[in-house]
Formats: C-alpha cells, sequence, structure tokens
C-alpha cells in the first residue's frame, strides 16, 4: 500500500483531483474536503479474493460512473495518496477488530495534523471509535 501510495504521485489524474480539493484551503479545510470527497463517492465492495487497487484505477472508475469501488484497503491508498500528494504526513493503520482472528482484517488512515495523529477511516461513519485486539502502523 505504501508503494502504491508513492507511486500514484506521478498521476495526472491525482493531480487533477488533488488540486480541485485544494482550492485556496487551510490545512483543516483540506481534510474536510478530501474527507467529503471521497465519503460522497465512495461505495464499498467486499472482495472475496484481496487485490489492491492502484488509486488511478479507482479514479478511473470514478470518471467511467462517478463512483469508488473498493474496499477499506483500496480507499486508504487512494486517500493516502491524495493526503501525500497535498502534503499531508500519513500512515496506514492495520488492525485485528476480533480477538480471535489472528490476521488483521481492516485498513485505515492517520493523519498528522497539527502534531497529532488523527484517524480518518472513509468506510465508516465520522466519529466512530473503534476497538481493536491488535494494531500496526505504516507511515508513508
Amino acid at each position: 500500500m505504501k508503494q502504491l501510495t508513492l507511486e500514484s504521485l506521478t498521476s495526472s489524474k491525482l493531480a487533477k483531483v488533488a488540486t480541485s480539493l485544494f482550492m485556496k484551503s487551510t490545512k483543516g479545510e483540506l481534510l474536510t474536503n478530501v474527507d467529503r470527497f471521497l465519503r460522497e463517492r465512495f461505495i464499498y465492495s467486499s472482495e472475496t479474493i484481496e487485490t489492491l487497487q492502484y488509486p488511478d484505477y479507482m479514479l478511473s472508475g470514478l470518471e467511467v460512473s462517478g463512483r469508488l469501488v473498493g474496499d477499506c484497503d483500496d480507499i486508504s491508498t487512494l486517500h493516502a495518496a491524495l493526503l501525500v500528494a497535498l502534503g499531508f504526513k500519513v500512515r496506514f493503520v492495520a488492525i485485528r477488530s476480533l480477538r480471535e482472528n489472528v490476521n488483521f482484517d481492516h485498513v485505515y488512515l492517520e493523519v498528522n495534523h497539527n502534531g497529532e495523529w488523527v484517524m480518518y477511516d472513509i468506510t465508516l461513519p465520522l466519529g466512530t471509535k473503534i476497538e481493536y485486539f491488535g494494531r500496526i502502523a505504516i507511515q508513508v
């Protein structure tokens, strides 16, 4: 996910979307703009076979259908790419939500804003608190 995020920074599609969200915004407004943009267009789709979509691929879907379709790692990778392109420090957080699960089963982002790491999970309603039994964070 980290590598896909970094590779996508050369994408003209990503640059176009990031630029449209940037319009004279403070850092806080920018975070809100990106969050709103993704939430308004994202449709969660669980995968029977786990694949990771490139941000450019998801943005192509947006051009075709007006929607971003994927699961938590897909939207987190696109979210990270947009925020890194806009100058934010981000990290992926993978969690185990069930004690009996030995595998990580969910991914979301944390964004460094004003020196604090703030959770952003496009797959859940704003303000949702996540309980977990294992966690790993990887900074981009």
